[in-house]
């Protein structure tokens, strides 16, 4: 039975593309245009912020509840209650990387009405494009980087270049890794990306070690990227691909000692879960998040 014409996840897992990688160039052509139909290009930490609570909030388990009817009857501002709530979940048990992410979830503390506009109607063209049966697949989301790539189509091209930023396509991070990745790496070792971009090398890496036998948990991982929209990118995807508990995520210059900067993720780290104790929820909010891990 559909729900504003969207259908349930059964249906919307049936009619995803066959492919990981082309599913998440669907999701990512669909919410551009809707994005460039109805906002201002410039929001990108809204665009990409409200994309990223929503794959937060997915079962983690491809079999798991639908919580598509929970999400498609919001107008504006449940949404955005709904929303706050999936980050206040999140830095329960994650406040290191909730605030390695703050560039996409801080202008929740004080939505504009004009941040509001439209956002319910945003969540349902990603819930309709199956954003949630994406993220809830590890198979699928491993293999591309939807965060990424809106922000590449969110950036003009004279912007990116201005910049220096151009981003490894999926495909020659899969190959570099590939390549590159022993087999027999043992546990305890370290990823090291001091310029990460949105983590898309790390993503490779990660699932390689997978097709391997090897989980990416039993392994240390720090990205790092002078961006502060690509490392808040980052550390959500460090937990869209489960890359586990032994994670770091920094916005410092790419060029500095490695052993300094990751000595300053540390420290932030820690600061941040000691905010967390003195401070339990980031945001106000009258609702619960669907996502609440055990």
């Amino acid at each position: 039975m559909t729900l504003y014409g969207i259908p349930p996840a059964m249906m919307r897992r049936a009619l995803a593309p066959d492919t990981g990688r082309a599913h998440a160039r669907d999701i990512v052509s669909t919410a551009h245009a809707w994005w460039l139909e109805n906002r201002s290009p410039g929001e990108v930490h809204i665009v990409l912020g409200t994309m990223a609570a929503l794959a937060l909030a997915a079962p983690t388990d491809v079999d798991g509840p639908d919580y598509g009817p929970l999400l498609i009857p919001l107008d504006d501002e449940e949404f955005i209650d709904a929303i706050r709530a999936i980050w206040n979940s999140l830095w329960t048990y994650h406040p290191d990387l909730v605030a390695a992410a703050r560039p996409l979830h801080e202008w929740l503390a004080a939505p504009s009405d004009n941040d509001r506009r439209g956002l319910a109607d945003y969540a349902r063209v990603l819930v309709r494009e199956g954003l949630l049966e994406y993220s809830s697949d590890l198979s699928r989301c491993e293999a591309d980087d939807p965060l990424g790539l809106l922000l590449q189509r969110m950036s003009s091209y004279s912007e990116r270049q201005k910049g220096g930023v151009f981003f490894t396509p999926a495909s020659a991070a899969d190959l570099n890794a590939e390549l590159l990745l022993p087999w027999d790496l043992p546990p305890g070792a370290r990823f090291l990306e001091p310029c990460a971009g949105t983590g898309t090398m790390v993503r490779a890496a990660a699932a390689t070690l997978r097709y391997q036998g090897l989980a990416p948990s039993s392994y240390w991982w720090w990205m790092n990227d002078p961006d502060p929209v690509n490392a808040a990118c980052c550390a959500v995807n460090a937990l869209l691909w489960r890359l586990g508990p032994c994670v770091m995520v920094s916005s410092d210059d790419a060029l500095g000692n490695v052993e300094e900067l990751q000595e300053r993720a540390r420290h932030n780290a820690e600061k941040a879960t000691r905010e967390q104790r003195s401070r339990p929820l980031l945001y106000p909010t009258r609702t619960r998040s669907p996502y609440w891990p055990a």
